[in-house]
């Protein structure tokens, strides 16, 4: 009996984990496609003006970033602005970056959609949103301490990702980084942090005017 207990607890807890990923590959996927957003920076912050181009064609340039990005049967990047050879090898390394987090959204929905029904009871619903309780305090502190530096958490973060110094772009051999700024970045992370928290908010209302009507 008390194994089982246990083996239950333990299952609620990885369930509670492969959600987490899901959401947050989720609220990823969004955020990197959302070239609406950059588009806006472009005209609020004039970043056309910093690389010499018009606003369409700046858009148009971050909108082949993104193809080659997000299509692995694009192998090389073609903009009309230069890139150093380091740059190309950062973007290779953010590809792939950009495979593993759909990679992580595809196995994630493919283990929810085989868990949902078949594996909790109605205690453990509740439970597992307790639990989600706890951790969307923890992860709104870390978002408040990541927003009052967020320069050094943008370094710390590529430090952790990225095991050389490609990221660091020269603006002489690679003026993009000119129409890149930090608050851009920003924006991005802000972004997912209410993606994630809006859609954890409606699992959890969903569920919890499921288990009010049972």
């Amino acid at each position: 009996m008390i194994r089982s207990i246990w083996i239950e607890r333990v299952i609620l807890l990885l369930f509670g984990v492969i959600l987490f990923f899901f959401v947050l590959s989720l609220a990823i996927s969004i955020t990197i496609n959302s070239d609406w957003l950059y588009y806006i920076f472009i005209k609020l912050e004039h970043l056309d003006k910093k690389v010499f181009l018009t606003s369409n064609e700046l858009w148009h340039e971050y909108k082949t970033i993104l193809y080659y990005l997000n299509f692995s049967w694009i192998e090389t990047l073609h903009t009309k602005l230069p890139l150093s050879v380091s740059a190309i090898h950062h973007f290779e390394d953010v590809k792939k970056l950009f495979e593993f987090n759909y990679i992580v959204l595809l196995i994630t929905s493919i283990m929810i959609g085989i868990m949902w029904r078949r594996i909790f009871t109605k205690t453990e619903w509740w439970n597992l949103l307790n639990l989600f309780k706890v951790s969307n305090i923890i992860i709104l502190m870390l978002v408040c301490i990541v927003c009052l530096d967020f320069s050094n958490a943008f370094i710390v973060f590529h430090q952790l990702l990225f095991n050389n110094r490609d990221w660091i772009f020269n603006p002489a051999n690679t003026p993009i980084i000119k129409a890149l700024p930090e608050l851009f970045f920003e924006t991005c992370f802000i972004e997912i942090v209410v993606i994630f928290e809006l859609v954890m908010y409606t699992f959890n209302w969903f569920l919890k005017n499921r288990l009010r009507r049972e």
